[in-house]
């Protein structure tokens, strides 16, 4: 049965990307998905894999996401608005600012399951789940996210790396050594 839902929850988000208010009617549709946000983390946390694409064409990506609180995944720009609907666990968004020759750490969104939140298209973060569960979202780009080059960013230099799967994956860190989870 969470399958199902979680199945209608991508039909609908379709049909909202293609609306002419994009924005406001996947805001919309996220937030009243929470209704339903136990089923949904259910299927999100059957699936085999952290990260699933659910669906992409030119309106929109579609991601389930699961963060472990022990890593974090380096800085990356989406280079479109995202919508973060997180229905388990809390997901931690490490903003960043973009500064001649370096990236400053610009603060911490905690993302509560129950909450949605939008990036917009210039945002730079890397994220992670807080406190001591994994966290279960859907990702929601405005955009088809695997056809657009963008970038992933080096945690000490700042330099831009290209983004791979391969190369966010293999550029994530431990939590505890991340100078911004340190109190």
């Amino acid at each position: 049965m969470p399958q199902a839902k979680l199945e209608d929850l991508v039909h609908q988000i379709r049909e909202a990307a293609g609306s002419p208010e994009r924005s406001l009617a996947l805001r919309e549709l996220l937030t009243d998905s929470q209704s339903r946000k136990q089923d949904l983390a259910d299927a999100i946390a059957d699936l085999e894999e952290d990260e699933v694409m659910m669906f992409e064409d030119e309106t929109c990506s579609i991601w389930t996401c699961r963060y472990a609180p022990d890593i974090v995944f380096a800085p990356h720009e989406h280079c479109m608005s995202v919508h973060i609907a997180v229905y388990r666990g809390t997901e931690v968004e490490v903003l960043y600012k973009r500064e001649p020759g370096q990236l400053r750490h610009g603060g911490n969104t905690l993302v509560q399951a129950g909450d949605v939140v939008r990036l917009g298209p210039e945002a730079i973060h890397a994220i992670t789940a807080d406190g001591d569960e994994q966290s279960c979202a859907i990702h929601v780009y405005e955009g088809p996210l695997t056809r657009i080059k963008r970038s992933l960013f080096d945690w000490t230099s700042g330099e831009q790396v290209e983004f791979s799967m391969e190369n966010f994956h293999a550029m994530a860190r431990r939590k505890v050594d991340m100078d911004e989870f340190r109190a």
